[in-house]
């Protein structure tokens, strides 16, 4: 009978089990998640889809001391039961007859368990139901996933489930720092969460704690010592807040690993503290300026790691717009996209930093670059076209590069918003035409401060804490390391807003190499450098794209710059040279800048990459044999007739002479050819043919401008290769004498010159009515 009784009640349990099955998936809740710091403090919290604080704990995770008074008082057995306590059901059985309710409902922590997976009112019904339940889940679970299910979907009052939530929002604590009187509110808080709230009923649950604590040393599980101890032990009196540290980068980090309950990022506080504590102390001085917001990222070059990432000057200024990102959001760069062009020039070898480039207004099919000041400068060196950021010597060394270089290697540097085609950008791209972001810019410039590899940006912090040096990858190369240590030198010498002129005489200032920009329309101002340990990027303007007139990368966003630094690295240094560079020595022209030709009077020493750089001979000193007595120049055929010697002169680039021809600046003449040696290279210069100074130019209104084009023809020697003609001190048209060049009529007076690749010149003055 007794067997009967048992296999009936088995097969009835199987069969409800089939036709009732456990909802398990209302155990696997969504967690919270926690962003901390590289040192595992929290940064900030987000809530789950149901809006309730859950911090899922391992079982491990959580103290066996908390463990064992949970089963001791809730449950003692808890680990010999299956599920249901047989007699504690029995006894509670009879009580609920007696008083014909619940009065007494016997549950075991896996009943309890059961009942937050399927609540129901307390009723018998509901009794059995749950019940039933906790037979189900013993059949899945271990005793110890049970356990470590109850401790984490625990109700702790409000919108907290689980040890972990409710040993943060109480206590502000671990559940491994908690004390033993923490561990008995813990205990008692879940049999009624909202009558037992210490921060409400502080009373009720002072109570309830040492009714649970008196019931411990009862079952001497606590010492008199241990209970009484605990019972001193205050009970918090406000639940703690959500940290709110860094809230732009912790938001960012939960979009770029969606999902995961905690996130170890390498954010250093100390470090994005100072970053916020400057952003706000600079846009104090800035807001009554018209400038309203800044963004600063700091990366570590060891790596490189982010540090610190500062969005905007408060994420709760609405009047801001204060939780926009700035450090992520498409801004127009300015030139501070320059440093990369000229690092894949010196890598191409065509240049060198002493190199002398053309600082001439120069028209690229309608495009004129034009420098920050309006001023030209005619020639000069490449060090100086970077360190004064000349926008016309980058423009035209952009156009001998190649656009789609540049643009494919700026896109290979991690320049994700770069993603149009190379057409639409045009020139202008080395000046700010795009749009970029401050983490990917910073990214860039700690390649420079990493000898020009590309590496990995580390975000999150090593779980296992091995030595980020250990796994460095070798990264991609952007450009040679070489390349980079020139340009970096070169950064070096840009003049500093904190000691324009004596930085490297003063004590406990890093070295920084450094660039500003400044974008079009005057909307924002950026400054990025690198010391020997940080890259710090700064970004400030207003996310609405308002202008402020007058806004300068060196003004407005440097100073921030270097500040931060300085609060960073007190005591810090420049970027170290780094070993074993293939740098050699090489002699150029002083002048010309060239590999010294046999005619070069004066020369120098300077550095060069090995095995890369081609830098061509000198072409500004010429020898040609000449006439003794007039000084005029001979060819093969007419020195017969004349007393023959050598003359020694200077060349300059055709276009640089037509431009200072243009500028009214006194030029060195090449010298004549002697009147009896006609038809050699070296004749007449180039005579403008069209347009005519005697002829007035009218201009039609019903016709369309570009049908109105003037020629532009100018009579040449046939060993001219190239002429170059400027209006009105611009070059408008580079061609061979034999080209079809036209030029757009524009009404006014106009100044024309044309200069062929000897440096010899014509000009004529027309009207265009």
């Amino acid at each position: 009978m007794v067997l009967a009784l048992g296999a009936a009640l088995v097969l009835a349990f199987v069969l409800a089990n089939l036709f009732f099955p456990f909802p398990f998936e209302s155990l696997e809740r969504p967690a919270a998640t926690v962003v901390e710091d590289r040192s595992g403090e929290a940064l900030r919290f987000f809530l789950p889809s149901d809006e309730r604080w859950r911090f899922p704990l391992a079982l491990d995770e959580i103290p066996i001391e908390l463990q064992r008074i949970v089963v001791a008082s809730e449950d003692r057995w808890f680990f010999h039961h299956p599920g249901v306590n047989p007699l504690a059901a029995l006894r509670a059985l009879g009580q609920n007859l007696r008083a014909g309710r619940v009065v007494s409902g016997a549950s075991t922590l896996t009943m309890q368990l059961a009942r937050m997976a399927d609540p129901a009112p307390r009723t018998l019904r509901a009794k059995l139901r749950e019940t039933f339940r906790a037979l189900q889940l013993e059949l899945r679970y271990s005793k110890g996933e049970i356990l470590e299910l109850y401790l984490n979907l625990a109700p702790y009052g409000g919108n907290l489930e689980g040890v972990g939530a409710a040993s943060y929002f109480y206590f502000g604590k671990e559940p491994g720092q908690l004390s033993l009187g923490e561990n008995a509110l813990l205990v008692t808080l879940p049999r009624s969460p909202n009558l037992y709230d210490p921060t409400r009923h502080p009373k009720t649950a002072l109570e309830a704690r040492n009714r649970v604590l008196e019931q411990l040393r009862e079952r001497k599980v606590l010492s008199e010592q241990q209970a009484s101890e605990a019972r001193r032990q205050p009970l918090p009196e406000k639940r703690r807040r959500a940290p709110f540290e860094a809230p732009h980068f912790a938001r960012l980090a939960t979009t770029m690993r969606p999902g995961e309950p905690r996130l170890r990022t390498s954010l250093e506080s100390r470090i994005q503290g100072a970053a916020e504590r400057q952003v706000s102390r600079h846009l104090k001085d800035l807001r009554p300026q018209g400038v309203t917001n800044g963004s600063v990222v700091v990366m570590e070059n060891e790596g490189p790691t982010l540090r610190a990432m500062v969005g905007s000057g408060g994420f709760g200024e609405a009047t801001f717009s204060g939780q926009v990102n700035g450090a992520v959001a498409r801004r127009s760069p300015g030139s501070t996209l320059k440093p990369f062009l000229y690092a894949l020039a010196l890598d191409d070898g065509m240049l060198l930093p002493e190199s002398l480039l053309l600082d001439i207004p120069t028209d690229f099919s309608g495009y004129v670059a034009e420098n920050y000041d309006g001023e030209y400068r005619g020639q000069v060196s490449v060090r100086e076209a970077l360190t004064r950021s000349l926008n016309a010597p980058a423009v035209r060394l952009l156009s001998r590069v190649g656009l789609e270089r540049f643009l494919e290697r700026l896109q290979k540097g991690g320049l994700s918003t770069l993603d149009r085609p190379a057409g639409s950008y045009g020139l202008p791209l080395v000046l700010g035409s795009a749009e970029v972001t401050l983490l990917e810019l910073t990214h860039l410039y700690a390649s420079l401060a990493g000898e020009g590899a590309l590496r990995s940006l580390r975000l999150w912090e090593d779980p296992a804490g091995e030595d980020p040096s250990r796994r460095r990858d070798a990264g991609e190369n952007l450009f040679s390391a070489e390349a980079a240590w020139m340009v970096t030198e070169m950064l070096l010498d840009v003049e500093r807003p904190d000691l324009p002129q004596a930085w490297r005489l003063a004590q406990e200032v890093p070295g920084v190499a450094w660039k500003t920009g400044t974008s079009y329309g005057h909307r924002d101002a950026w400054a990025v450098g690198f010391s020997r340990r940080y890259t710090v990027g700064v970004w400030v303007g207003n996310f609405d794209g308002s202008p402020r007139q007058g806004i300068s990368g060196s003004e407005h966003a440097a100073p921030l710059l270097f500040d931060l630094l300085r609060a960073l690295e007190p005591g810090g240094s420049g970027p170290r040279k780094p070993a074993g560079l293939r740098l050699g020595e090489m002699e150029i022209c002083t002048e010309s800048r060239q590999r010294p030709g046999p005619f070069c009077p004066r020369r120098r020493k300077v550095q060069h990459i090995q095995r890369r750089s081609q830098i061509p001979l000198c072409s500004f000193h010429r020898r040609a044999p000449a006439d003794a007595d007039t000084g005029e120049l001979l060819t093969g055929r007419c020195s017969q007739s004349h007393r023959r010697d050598w003359r020694h002169f200077e060349a300059y680039p055709a276009e640089l002479v037509a431009w200072w021809r243009a500028q009214g600046r006194p030029v060195p003449e090449v010298p004549r050819l002697a009147k009896d040696c006609f038809g050699a290279s070296l004749a007449e210069g180039p005579k403008i043919v069209s347009p005519d100074s005697r002829t007035p130019y009218h201009l039609r209104r019903h016709i369309p401008s570009r049908d109105q084009r003037l020629p532009l023809i100018a009579r040449a020697d046939p060993g001219v290769e190239r002429l170059y003609w400027y209006q009105d001190g611009l070059l408008v048209a580079s061609a061979a004498p034999q080209e079809k060049v036209f030029l757009a009529t524009e009404p006014g007076e106009h100044h024309l010159v044309v200069t062929d690749d000897l440096g010899r010149s014509d000009r004529v003055r027309y009207v265009v009515e």
